[in-house]
């Protein structure tokens, strides 16, 4: 405040100096401009000037004042279409949520003419476009999205929607790829274009995205060793297919490493090597995948990985698996079928009760049948048992854990309704019940042809894949 005060006395002083010397020191200007002349002293003129600068000083101030004024008028009617604007872009989203497509469709059009940015309004108006049934136009909208780097991702994912919706496979998995170079660390980036690749079949791709997905850390460890597991078999398949054996076991026994308790991993591999004559190295990978769980194919190719015909041979090898797990339901199974085979009547009765508990499966009735009619002939014990098998527990298979669907074997993905590694071994839901009428006539027909069937043709290498298999 003093300094201030300082400056504006010493203002004053030059001033009045300046004033006192034009006095004492008048001078004489003149101004001719056109026509006119002008005649006046070096003081007057300089005070003239002076007015004019303070003049000047003084409606520019006013000037910037109106326009302060005027600018804070703009900054608010712009905050005010702003504020109207995002609440037609909220309330446009609310309607897409509850289904109004007329009232998306006006709050999209009056957040578009307020907020005038596209990149805002273009995803409110595809959504709007679709929920419409308008597919053309929410295209155009979202490829208008794929023009500003901010809103390119979501462009992405609206027409991959479409694509999907439209089943082209193809583009949506170019979409797909797209948006994974976009947002690499998004979840659902990687799971989607895993679902695409394992839909067409792409497995080799779909082994990439799996490796990228734990790069960056959107799937979890052991979820994606046991995905790659089950890609891999289904390479080893495609290699198999095309004769590439070596390339076909290498995959295989990758699959293996990273599930050790995926029992289809270990039936392909031994298989694989039995084909190439490597019996001893089939027996190993049997072995050590019986240690981490006991499976019935397991135990039916461990026997057969023993020469055909030499029932005791055969009897010795389940024997030797079977000990790992001695009280296991499928280790009491396998010793059953082999006792069978090798007419040890007495053996094979134990471990087949022993398998079947207090509610025997239909394929340890049929083997109890086998088994009544071998060692004391046409019985009505055996008829018992055959009659049994068609009330009894259904035998475990491999069952969708999403549809519920038996397969005959075991795949990566369900033939019935298309999901990824939902085959699992249990036990199948029961059929209804038949009305009484129809459930006699069957069961009366069922025992009239079993009547018919010899007792040798019962035996452990005729009966059917997965009879009487526990998990």
């Amino acid at each position: 405040m003093i300094i201030r005060g300082l400056f504006a006395f010493a203002g004053l002083v030059i001033v009045a100096g300046a004033a006192a010397w034009f006095a004492e020191n008048p001078g004489q200007v003149s101004i001719v401009w056109q026509n006119y002349r002008i005649d006046t002293s070096v003081g007057i003129l300089a005070g003239a000037a002076s007015v004019l600068v303070i003049v000047s000083a003084l409606l520019y101030r006013l000037w910037r004042s109106l326009w302060a004024v005027s600018k804070v008028s703009r900054t608010a009617r712009a905050q005010r279409r702003l504020r109207e604007g995002y609440t037609a872009l909220a309330n446009g989203f609310v309607a897409v949520a509850a289904g109004d497509a007329e009232e998306a469709k006006r709050l999209t059009r009056r957040a578009h003419a307020l907020l005038r940015e596209p990149s805002l309004t273009h995803l409110l108006a595809a959504q709007a476009a679709q929920l419409d049934g308008d597919d053309a136009a929410a295209r155009r909208f979202f490829n208008g999205l794929l023009e500003a780097p901010g809103t390119e991702f979501l462009g992405v994912r609206g027409l991959l929607t479409l694509a999907e919706q439209e089943g082209d496979t193809d583009n949506a998995m170019r979409l797909a790829q797209r948006a994974e170079a976009l947002r690499p660390k998004v979840p659902w980036v990687h799971e989607k274009l895993f679902g695409l690749e394992v839909e067409a079949g792409h497995w080799a791709a779909a082994e990439r995205t799996i490796k990228d997905a734990l790069k960056h850390k959107t799937l979890e460890l052991n979820e994606g060793k046991r995905r790659r597991a089950v890609v891999l078999l289904e390479q080893s398949r495609q290699a198999e297919a095309e004769d590439d054996r070596h390339q076909a076991i290498k995959l295989a026994r990758r699959a293996l490493d990273d599930a050790p308790e995926l029992a289809p991993a270990a039936i392909r591999l031994a298989n694989l090597l039995q084909a190439g004559g490597e019996e001893r190295r089939a027996r190993k990978v049997v072995e050590e995948a019986w240690k981490q769980a006991p499976h019935p194919a397991l135990s039916r190719l461990y026997g057969a990985l023993v020469p055909a015909g030499d029932a005791m041979k055969q009897l010795k090898a389940v024997d030797k698996l079977a000990q790992v797990w001695p009280d296991d339901p499928a280790s009491h199974l396998a010793l059953g079928w082999a006792s069978l085979e090798a007419k040890l009547w007495g053996e094979a009765r134990r471990h087949l009760q022993a398998a079947g508990g207090d509610k025997p499966t239909a394929t340890v009735c049929r083997l109890m049948a086998a088994l009544e009619e071998a060692e004391n002939g046409d019985t009505p014990e055996a008829r018992a048992w055959y009659a049994s098998a068609g009330e009894a527990e259904p035998d475990p298979g491999w069952v969708c854990s999403g549809c519920g669907a038996l397969a005959d074997d075991w795949s990566a993905v369900c033939a019935n309704c298309g999901t990824f590694d939902t085959l699992s071994w249990s036990t199948p839901p029961r059929v209804s019940a038949l009305p009484a009428g129809d459930a006699i006539e069957i069961a009366g027909s069922a025992i009239t042809n079993l009547e018919a069937v010899p007792p040798e043709a019962v035996s452990l290498t005729t009966l059917p894949p997965g009879a009487g298999e526990k998990a």
